[in-house]
């Protein structure tokens, strides 16, 4: 199985050994877990070639409860807009979103595309990561209506470098209007399409979406969902959109999707709403590509092993979260057998 050669061939660094994660087996990892010395991990689940291979549950609750997993959910946010470009709803990425939310108010607003949303490096001036600033999430949930809070927001200083790209800022107003211009493109409320469109042919139900006080649906995140769901959506996109022998989300897509945009760390690049950074093998260094969220959750892709990883985890707002995580991560790689023919970064 090969996927997103562009991918495979990343050169991943070694990470810094300033802080090097615990060097658990699984045995180990679960006794860490129940001794709570990684938080609050509540699932461990794993898939290779399309076949679950674990699904731990480690929190006393049902197999199939599901779990908050904060800002991953944007990653879905990033294939509904594949979904809907497929369907001719959207042209591309390219497009500007004011035609789509009836507010054009100069320059540089009305030069925001879709494509500078999904890469959050556009010219609202958001910056989740600070607390000052005027678009900061959590001023967002304080109001009433979101969508008037994210196209009521300042412009910052903005200037596009020679790719086209602008500055990072990590903004979640910018991914729940991303939602606000796929609604109004296919004409469908946002979860009613991502359901009919990408989760009914997955054959996942349940899932739970955080809306506004007036019923705003939150395409930024706050999606509560199952592991066995998130191994499925993994799956998708490891197989480069398709699903049961069905096409649905282009290819092309998927490899615009996850390809690297920003370079946030040494070992850290951003690409639409998804991340790519390396995991420790037995063998080295392994090119991934993840749904990341507070407390933890992630949904690792790791193409070399034709595999699927979910941690959901509660450990919200805590600085040690994605390190713990990552422990999980690396034992869970660790107990698969290495792939033959194909060699670590």
């Amino acid at each position: 199985m090969r996927f997103l050669p562009a991918l495979v061939a990343l050169a991943f660094a070694v990470p810094s050994a300033a802080q090097p994660l615990p060097n658990y087996d699984m045995e180990e990892l679960r006794g860490a877990i129940a001794q709570k010395d990684l938080g609050k991990i509540a699932v461990l689940a794993a898939e290779q070639g399309g076949e679950q291979i674990l699904l731990e549950r480690f929190d006393g609750k049902d197999a199939g409860t599901p779990i908050d997993i904060r800002s991953a959910g944007k990653s879905i946010t990033a294939l509904a807009v594949g979904a809907a470009i497929a369907d001719g709803a959207l042209v591309d990425t390219q497009v500007t979103i004011w035609p789509y939310l009836g507010r054009p108010r100069g320059e540089p607003w009305d030069s925001i595309t879709v494509g500078d949303l999904l890469g959050m490096s556009s010219a609202l001036d958001c910056n989740d990561w600070d607390r000052k600033s005027p678009g900061q999430e959590e001023r967002m949930y304080r109001t009433r209506v979101w969508r008037d809070f994210a196209l009521d927001l300042p412009a910052r200083e903005y200037e596009r470098d020679a790719q086209g790209e602008g500055p990072f800022s990590y903004c979640t107003a910018g991914v729940f209007l991303l939602g606000q211009v796929v609604e109004k493109a296919t004409g469908q409320r946002f979860d009613n399409y991502v359901q009919q469109r990408i989760f009914d042919p997955l054959g996942i139900e349940g899932v739970i979406w955080r809306t506004s006080r007036s019923g705003e649906i939150q395409s930024g995140g706050q999606l509560t969902i199952g592991a066995e769901a998130l191994l499925k959506i993994g799956r998708l996109v490891l197989d480069k959109g398709r699903w049961d022998g069905e096409q649905l989300i282009p290819e092309s897509w998927i490899r615009l999707m996850v390809a690297p945009r920003h370079q946030l760390g040494q070992h850290v690049h951003y690409g639409s709403l998804w991340w790519t950074t390396p995991l420790r093998s037995l063998r080295g260094y392994e090119g991934a590509v993840m749904m990341k969220g507070n407390g933890g959750n992630i949904v690792a892709l790791v193409p070399t092993y034709d595999a699927v990883f979910v941690v959901q985890a509660e450990n919200y707002n805590r600085k040690d979260a994605e390190r713990h995580a990552f422990t999980a991560l690396t034992a869970m790689l660790g107990a698969l057998e290495a792939p033959e023919g194909i060699t670590a970064e």
